[in-house]
């Protein structure tokens, strides 16, 4: 079975019933112009989306590729320089001026297995995330 095929299956006829839930959040937590919203686990990039379209500065990570090419499709510009979806930008395109930043990064298996969570975290640090940022 195609999982891209199936993750974009999934996140259109199912992801849909969330944005309720991830809007009541983001309109509880302030998320706005100066959030910083980590997402480990962020899946094909809903949650992300949602908060970079009210001015966050988003970053994801996922193990499962499918799902990271899906939320990369949905957040980052097409083309250098272009902007994304919710006026999101790449991180290594720093030059074109956008009112949010989005970073996507594929983490480790382990991150769902027996060792320590803060693997994940460390590999945030050279993007200029240290841990506990």
């Amino acid at each position: 079975m195609d999982q891209c095929a199936r993750a974009r299956d999934w996140s259109e006829i199912q992801e849909r019933m969330l944005v309720p839930l991830y809007e009541a959040v983001h309109e509880r937590l302030g998320v706005g112009p100066g959030t910083r919203l980590l997402a480990l686990g962020c899946g094909t990039g809903l949650a992300l989306l949602l908060a970079a379209a009210r001015g966050a500065e988003v970053t994801g990570t996922d193990t499962r590729p499918e799902h990271l090419a899906l939320a990369r499709e949905r957040l980052l510009p097409a083309a250098p320089g272009a902007p994304g979806r919710a006026g999101t930008r790449a991180c290594a395109d720093a030059a074109s001026p956008a009112r949010t930043t989005a970073r996507l990064v594929e983490g480790p298996p382990a991150a769902h297995g027996h060792r320590a969570p803060y693997t994940l975290v460390t590999a945030f640090e050279p993007l200029g995330c240290p841990a506990g940022d």
